[in-house]
């Protein structure tokens, strides 16, 4: 019986959903279009050019090594000398993206030196001339961080607190810590810390989404950042960044928001 009292209050509101408003709700499923997947089980490094080739084209600035291995992108960048080359990189997809979408996408750190456990996502960027970022790589061929804060763009930080700059979780490591940045101006938008910390050998679910201005993060399904940009970027390249850290990355998908 209680069912049943269940089952005929949720037709109801769908009646009145639909006599208010002139339609039916939209299925969740047909709310966002899949454009883009990327499993990184349709190749490897494609040598001297800088190119990988997943299901789709990626180029790679900085770094050790970037490699796919068991449909996954490994990307290593923690040289044993703190002063050597290789201790950043950056790896782009060609294919830009525009308008509203949900970006998702798996991140494992494998290993930091330093402890960083750094995973970076830098999305809807472009140069502000309008230059393609693919014509001017070999500008920012080291991967050094200043290379991008004169684009356009925004970055997502997901990485661990390894100052301690607010203590240590109950458990006894150090907190998570998640920041916001819109570029040019590499201006900190959000920010914020967590116990959950951010853990080798732990895959991460990430989740980005931009609705007209406002820019969301979420972590294994839960919300950490929010920001409503007054001036929207509106199209740009996806990419993927570490400090320090030997992390993969897969299963990326991108969808159209309606």
């Amino acid at each position: 019986m209680k069912m049943m009292k269940t089952t005929v209050r949720l037709a109801a509101g769908v009646w009145l959903f639909t006599v208010l408003t002139g339609c039916a709700p939209t299925p969740p499923d047909q709310e966002k279009t899949l454009i883009f997947h990327e499993t990184f089980n349709g190749g490897h490094s494609a040598g001297n050019d800088g190119l990988i080739q997943g299901d789709h084209a990626w180029w790679v600035e900085g770094g050790e090594r970037v490699w796919v291995e068991d449909g996954r992108l490994h990307v290593k960048a923690d040289p044993e000398n703190a002063g050597d080359p290789g201790g950043v990189a950056t790896v782009w997809s060609k294919i830009p993206f525009a308008g509203n979408v949900r970006i998702e996408m798996d991140a494992h750190v494998v290993s930091s030196s330093i402890g960083a456990n750094n995973i970076n996502v830098f999305f809807f960027y472009s140069d502000p001339e309008g230059k393609p970022l693919f014509d001017t790589r070999e500008t920012r061929a080291d991967g050094a961080y200043r290379h991008y804060h004169n684009l356009n763009g925004y970055i997502v930080t997901f990485l661990r607190d390894r100052l301690e700059e607010t203590g240590l979780t109950p458990e006894g490591h150090p907190h998570a810590r998640l920041r916001l940045r819109r570029c040019p101006g590499f201006d900190l938008v959000d920010e914020t810390y967590d116990e959950m910390g951010v853990k080798p050998g732990v895959t991460y679910r990430l989740a980005i989404e931009r609705r007209e201005g406002v820019i969301t993060f979420e972590v294994d399904g839960k919300p950490f950042l929010e920001w409503d940009d007054p001036d929207p970027l509106r199209e740009g390249l996806l990419g993927l960044r570490t400090f320090r850290t030997h992390l993969w990355w897969d299963d990326i998908r991108v969808y159209q928001l309606k």
